[in-house]
């Protein structure tokens, strides 16, 4: 048997392996239940049990920047004002 060369070898070692699937293209569009249908979420309500668990906890709110709170709490009531819009 003959010596194979190491680029010999490598492109052995390669074929073995078939190449891999490509990532699907992203979407140009935003996700929907149906067409025309109302997106729901649970951003109020997830924003509600996060601050409830926080308060139970002695420390809870100090590890919270009031800040990120704000600003969650506007996002949510966009979020249910936009919900309610459609």
């Amino acid at each position: 048997m003959e010596k194979l060369t190491e680029e010999e070898k490598k492109a052995l070692r390669g074929s073995k392996f078939g190449p891999l699937p490509s990532a699907p293209p992203p979407r140009s569009y935003p996700r929907q239940a149906h067409p025309g249908g109302a997106l729901k979420t649970n951003k109020a309500a997830a924003l509600a049990k996060f601050l409830q668990r926080k308060l139970q906890d002695p420390n809870g709110l100090a590890s919270v920047d009031p800040r990120v709170v704000e600003m969650a709490v506007k996002n949510a009531k966009e979020t249910v004002r936009a919900s309610k819009l459609l």
